[in-house]
């Protein structure tokens, strides 16, 4: 297969997902993107299509990373007991984070720049019992999530160093975080799922602000998983969104990503 193609599937498949998760309809998705690829396809010769494939490329690792949402539209919906004050602690193994971030080019090309880190680690409490407010409420308190910034990687080692020195300055901001004191949440009598969005201090760069994330959730034995999605400017954290030249420009805003499986 033609290495352009695939990384031209492998990015549509992320802006699919992106787009899916924020409400719109993925019918219509699949519709522009498979004419916006007709135009692609027609308009460029071989020689430049072989200078745009290596812009957008993307690495075989991040085309393999097998998302835990598929799992939880799948998954069947169980009653749970009441328990309290449970301590779940992240598998680093089996969480990841990424971003998704909009470049267009001055030719007006346009893609969706992915980078993903395994650097995943944390823990929080959970509970879940009887309440006045619904059937039954989810209680969670003292969560944090620390993402290791260095470690992102994207299918460009240049833009991966140039994210360490210069843009997010990980090198002097490495680590990542997400907390919430306590949240309580409304549950369907005691179900095993979840949709809800959970609202917590992000902070990057030694920076703090309030970010909700859209989250789908649920647990299966001894372990939660856990798929969030949202969205971030890099003007809250004190950094314009890179650029080079008015070669190519990132746009605001950024897409957030997580993935995690959390074991008690």
């Amino acid at each position: 297969m033609n290495p352009s193609f695939q990384s031209y599937v492998a990015h549509i498949g992320s802006l699919i997902q992106f787009f899916s998760l924020n409400g719109v309809n993925i019918d219509i998705m699949k519709k522009i993107f498979f004419i916006v690829f007709l135009l692609f396809s027609c308009s460029q010769d071989e020689g430049t299509q072989e200078v745009f494939s290596q812009e957008i490329s993307s690495s075989s690792s991040l085309d393999e990373v097998t998302t835990t949402l598929t799992a939880i539209e799948e998954i069947e919906v169980e009653q749970l007991s009441s328990f309290s004050k449970v301590l779940f602690v992240v598998d680093e193994e089996k969480s990841s984070a990424r971003y998704l971030a909009p470049k267009v080019f001055l030719n007006s090309n346009e893609e969706i720049v992915v980078g993903e880190t395994k650097g995943v680690s944390g823990s929080f409490e959970l509970s879940i019992g009887e309440c006045d407010s619904s059937d039954s409420c989810i209680l969670i308190e003292n969560l944090t999530i620390s993402v290791d910034l260095m470690r992102l990687k994207s299918s460009n080692g240049i833009r991966d160093n140039a994210i360490k020195s210069k843009w997010l300055e990980s090198e002097l901001y490495p680590i990542a975080t997400y907390s919430i004191e306590e949240l309580i949440l409304p549950n369907n009598n005691f179900d095993s799922k979840v949709d809800e969005t959970l609202t917590g201090l992000l902070n990057i760069r030694d920076t703090d602000y309030i970010v909700p994330f859209s989250v789908s959730a649920y647990m299966d034995n001894n372990s939660v998983y856990v798929y969030g999605v949202a969205q971030i400017e890099t003007l809250w954290f004190g950094f314009d969104p890179p650029s080079k030249f008015d070669a190519w420009n990132v746009l605001n805003p950024i897409g957030i990503e997580i993935e995690i499986v959390a074991t008690r």
